[in-house]
């Protein structure tokens, strides 16, 4: 690799994407992201935790979109160690009070291993959602917080570029 083809450690990594989307390119998505991220911030180890958070953050956002755009903006900035995926989507009062909702339930518990672990419980097996904001929280190691600006919505999952190693039951997971 060249210095040309090299990022510069010091300047900040943009990827933006405004699409109407269909579920089919969900995990086309989460592969690009992971090698973008590969490319972005080599030799990290948080390619797949990003891409994990793109996936579960475009999962949400699909849905609401109707006949809207989502917008995703992956942020990299290796001098400040700090990662931030935000994806916007169109959102109505309801949906909105909905997700505040769910977000402030999330961090009722300080713990985000142990409200992931809720979260699972809590949800049936035989419904879709409810999982994607603890999953993101506790195995991408980000902060989510939610905006509203208009008739739209974006969540922002942001944290450090480094996280220390997960520790779980039985051991540590890197």
């Amino acid at each position: 690799m060249t210095d040309i083809d090299r990022p510069a450690p010091d300047r900040t990594i943009y990827l933006m994407l405004r699409m109407k989307p269909p579920w089919v390119f969900i995990d086309e998505i989460r592969r690009f992201v992971e090698s973008f991220c590969a490319c972005a911030c080599p030799g990290q180890g948080r390619e797949a935790q990003l891409a994990l958070a793109v996936h579960e953050l475009m999962q949400n956002a699909i849905p609401h979109a109707r006949d809207g755009h989502v917008d995703l903006v992956l942020e990299v900035e290796p001098s400040a160690e700090r990662v931030s995926v935000e994806v916007s989507n169109p959102c109505t009062d309801e949906e909105y009070a909905a997700l505040s909702a769910r977000v402030a339930a999330m961090y009722a518990e300080p713990d985000a291993l142990k409200s992931y672990l809720r979260a699972m419980k809590e949800s049936p097996s035989t419904t879709r959602g409810g999982l994607g904001l603890p999953r993101i929280r506790f195995e991408s190691q980000l902060d989510i917080r939610t905006a509203r600006k208009g008739d739209r919505v974006t969540v922002e999952a942001s944290g450090p570029l480094h996280p220390p190693p997960l520790a779980v039951v039985g051991g540590r997971h890197a």
